[in-house]
């Protein structure tokens, strides 16, 4: 039975707060929940609604907008300045309004990294025992234990959240020809230079072993960072690379690639790899993996990707922001390169 003071009306069925290794997972988990729920995930775009409307007005939503909250809980989150806003509402709305955890929901997404203030025993949905699917009844059930209603989707309902979607699939693909989002292509470009570039500076100044790079430049498009026995290599790759012309944002793609090197110093072989296309909405901009689609269908075609030449058909999955697709990959550079040691300690 819900509380009372949970059959209040609210602006938000659910609320997800989260950090920015997880933006995929609450992704799929959104697309998974019943349509009908209203749903808040602001996706990628905090600093943007704070700015409008301020700290005070944003942790609203956390602390009194919202029926039921959920965490995609890890050691980081509350760390940042927007997740560090949330986790205040939420605890304020735990204990000073005395509200206790019933409205809230913690999914770990790294096991073990549980908040401390929230009973390991309420733990339940956990990504590693569920599926998404599974997480979203989880998801849904709490809402209604809290006095809200999931309205099952009729057949007219259902079909048309697949045409809704359909359509919303079509103008971001139809948007990566347009020339705001080309533009955004181009600046991307310096940008990624500018942040790869201060990551190499900044461990250059801190690491005690020797390290060696070559640097993005204005005209150069290719860059590495190596240190210990370990290389991690990152260049731009363009439709025609003789021209380098942008035309659309899928002519505009970044490879990054660790490699063991030999005693000597040679390249000896690759330790793991991958190619992302750059990726383009007004809430949204980054670098997503392309999933190549062999002999599409006429119905798929309208909805996948393409090269400028309509000769190669994908879907783009994943996307990541520049500053974080270069630290996922410099992680890894740090891992494999003291894993030695790390052993030992």
């Amino acid at each position: 039975m819900a509380n009372f003071s949970s059959l209040k009306p609210y602006k938000w069925d659910v609320a997800i707060s989260l950090c920015k290794q997880d933006v995929d997972f609450a992704r799929k988990l959104v697309k998974a929940l019943n349509p009908n729920l209203n749903v808040f995930f602001y996706e990628n775009r905090q600093e943007d609604l704070i700015s409008k409307s301020g700290p005070e007005e944003f942790s609203k939503i956390f602390k009194e907008e919202s029926r039921v909250v959920v965490i995609l809980s890890r050691d980081e989150w509350s760390n940042s300045y927007y997740t560090e806003i949330e986790r205040n509402a939420i605890i304020d709305r735990t204990a000073v309004k005395n509200e206790g955890y019933h409205f809230l929901m913690v999914i770990p997404m790294v096991q073990s990294e549980i908040p401390p203030w929230y009973p390991s025993t309420q733990i339940y949905a956990s990504p590693f025992r569920f599926s998404i699917e599974e997480i979203a009844h989880f998801i849904e059930f709490k809402v209604t234990e809290e006095g809200g209603i999931v309205k099952p989707l009729t057949v007219k309902e259902r079909y048309q959240n697949f045409i809704d979607r359909v359509e919303q699939k079509r103008s971001i693909i139809n948007l990566q020809h347009e020339q705001v989002a080309v533009q955004r292509a181009k600046e991307e470009m310096g940008i990624f230079k500018d942040c790869f570039n201060n990551k190499c500076k900044v461990l250059q100044r801190n690491i005690v072993d020797k390290v060696f790079l070559n640097e993005f430049g204005p005209f150069r498009n290719r860059s590495y960072f190596g240190y210990g026995d370990y290389l991690l290599k990152c260049g731009f790759l363009f439709q025609d690379e003789f021209y380098m012309q942008i035309v659309t944002t899928q002519d505009l793609a970044i490879s990054l690639e660790l490699i063991k090197l030999s005693k000597n110093g040679e390249e000896e072989k690759s330790i793991d790899s991958e190619e992302r296309v750059f990726y383009y909405t007004p809430e949204m901009q980054g670098w997503a993996q392309p999933n190549v689609c062999e002999h599409p269908t006429n119905k798929e075609i309208p909805i996948l990707f393409r090269d400028k030449n309509n000769s190669v058909f994908y879907d783009l999955t994943n996307p990541l922001r520049t500053d974080l697709l270069i630290d996922n990959w410099f992680q890894k550079l740090l891992s494999k390169s003291t894993e030695s040691i790390e052993k030992y300690l």
